[in-house]
Formats: C-alpha cells, structure tokens, sequence
C-alpha cells in the first residue's frame, strides 16, 4: 500500500486536527512511511492559523476538538482552502455525516479504522485534487514581486529575500493566496488571531501599515494591499 500511495502523492503535505495525542501520532507515523510530510493540530481554535502557515495538500479533521468544533473548523477553513477535508471522528450518526459535508468536507470515515483504510482514502482524494502540480502552487506563491515560500517562511522580492515577523508573514500569506479577494477584518481576526473583530480594535490595521511600509521600503512597487472602505483589504499587482 505505501509504495502505491507514494506513488500517487509522494511528499504531500497533511494537517491532522486531532485532539487525541496517541491516535495523532500513530497516524503521523504510518503517513510518513507513505513519504508524506504530517503535520500536528490539536485544538480547534489552532487549526485555521495553522492552515495558512503550512498550506497543506490535504486536511484531516475530528469534530470533537477543544476550542472549536470540527464544524466551526471547517467551514473557517473554506474561507481560504479549497484541498480536500476528510473528517476521521468516531461518530457515526447520519446527521452529523450529512453536517460535515455541508460546511465543506470531501469524505467522512468513522474511527475506530484502519490505518491501511485510511490511507485509500487519502490516496483517492489526493488523486481527484489538482495533483502535484497544484500542491506545488499551495506551496510557493508570486504576486507580482513578491514570492512566498511558506514551508521554509521565506518571504522574496525580485528574488531578494526579506525579514517579516511571524505576524507580517501570517498576513502577506493570507492576502497572497487570496490575491484578488476582499478579506474582511472579520476575516483576519478570526484566521490569525482566533477571536472575532469587535468592530474597533486597530491592532491589525496597524501592523498592515507597518507591513505596507516595509514592503515599498524593500522595492515593491506592482504589488499593493488596497484598503477596501466599508469591506476590508485586497492584494492585486498591476502588470502593466
């Protein structure tokens, strides 16, 4: 089974929300002898933040999780990934099934499961997701002179790299790979900090200016985050 998966989706990328330690890393651990790259989630609240760090290439996710349901989760996540979803929980109620694929996911199985089963369905959806070619993109992203690499969190402009804080390089990845998209403060507050915005706080509008500064300070002259009145904040580069 690993060298047939292997050759389907050799190094994806997998996220495992999942609140069971012990559970999460046996999966962990069969997942890399197919040649997967796992990475571990284990509350709720942490899952879409996460997300934007690591891009993967495919999401496994529990309902039951601290924080935040696997429900709230996904349809969080939907606001910015568009890879598959499997939901590995152990309940097995019709209800709960026909949720889950309304707020978004691709497949539902009920643990307790083999790993080996497991692993089927993760090479089918792998299969039916855009392919290698498409996790790449997830992986690297350019928008006009900027290039973002989130695996290794390096940050390029004109092929130069640049020092961004854990925050700024949270956010240029969020408008970047949602180039062309209006993001809500909503949005950013829920994705990154975890709460809701209380439709005062400037916290992030600051440090979007600051990462505004830092980024024309460094060359970028095609690339603009634009303030959307009333809306939020879009990325867009003119190529002319």
């Amino acid at each position: 089974m690993n060298k047939d998966l292997a050759s389907v989706s050799e190094f994806s990328t997998i996220m495992i929300v999942e609140d069971d330690k012990v559970l999460s890393s046996l999966l962990k651990s069969f997942l890399e002898k197919s040649s997967h790259v796992v990475h571990q989630v284990f509350r709720g609240d942490q899952a879409a933040r996460s997300q934007i760090k690591i891009q993967p290439d495919l999401i496994i996710l529990d309902i039951g999780l601290p924080g935040k349901d696997g429900f709230k989760v996904c349809h969080e996540l939907r606001a910015t990934y568009n890879g598959p979803i499997l939901f590995l929980t152990s309940s097995d109620s019709e209800a709960e099934q026909l949720a889950a694929f309304n707020v978004g996911a691709d497949d539902y199985l009920v643990k307790p499961t083999s790993p080996q089963l497991i692993g089927a369905h993760i090479e089918a959806l792998l299969r039916r997701s855009k392919g290698k070619t498409a996790s790449n993109s997830r992986q690297k992203v350019t928008v006009g002179e900027i290039t973002l690499t989130p695996s290794e969190q390096k940050c390029e402009v004109n092929g130069n790299e640049i020092s961004l804080s854990v925050f700024e390089f949270e956010l240029l990845s969020l408008l970047m790979f949602n180039a062309g998209k209006v993001l809500t403060r909503d949005d950013i507050y829920k994705l990154l900090l975890g709460r809701e915005y209380d439709g005062s706080e400037r916290s992030v509008d600051v440090r979007l200016s600051r990462l505004r500064d830092k980024l024309v300070s460094q060359g970028v002259e095609k690339t603009q985050i634009k303030t959307i009145w009333g809306k939020g904040y879009l990325l867009s580069a003119d190529d002319g």
